[in-house]
């Protein structure tokens, strides 16, 4: 079968995956994804005003889920988000002086050139913030 026969057989689009990550404590959660990183939200739902929280916060074309429902024993998630100007985020997030741990880019990939830079969540996500290939 050709490619354009399974092309129009196939009557569905796949689009980019939202990763769901554990959230604890909704102050905190606000405080670092959105104060911190500089993530906004989009839209937050709580089954009653005394339920979890769970909300959709996005950075640029980056969308994550944070879930207040999980619990403790809620596996930790890693997420990789592309990011155009790596180092250029590193600076903007250094130069907020949170307590957090400061943000450094590496090169997992020994390419010469710091090309990642990993930071955990307050509940024990991990985010990947990764250069592309094809930037500098």
């Amino acid at each position: 079968m050709s490619e354009s026969n399974r092309e129009s057989q196939r009557r569905f689009e796949i689009k980019s995956s939202i990763p769901v990550l554990r959230m604890f404590d909704e102050a905190e959660a606000r405080a670092f994804y959105l104060d911190y990183l500089g993530f906004e939200v989009d839209w937050e739902s709580r089954f009653s005003p005394t339920a979890p929280l769970y909300m959709q916060v996005h950075l640029g074309d980056a969308i994550i889920h944070l879930n207040g429902h999980a619990r403790e024993d809620a596996p930790i998630s890693e997420v990789n988000i592309p990011v155009f100007g790596l180092q250029n985020y590193r600076d903007y997030l250094f130069a907020k002086g949170a307590d957090y741990p400061k943000p450094i880019a590496v090169d997992p990939r020994y390419q010469g050139r710091n090309t990642d830079m990993n930071i955990w969540d307050p509940f024990g996500n991990y985010l990947v913030f990764c250069s592309q290939r094809t930037e500098g």
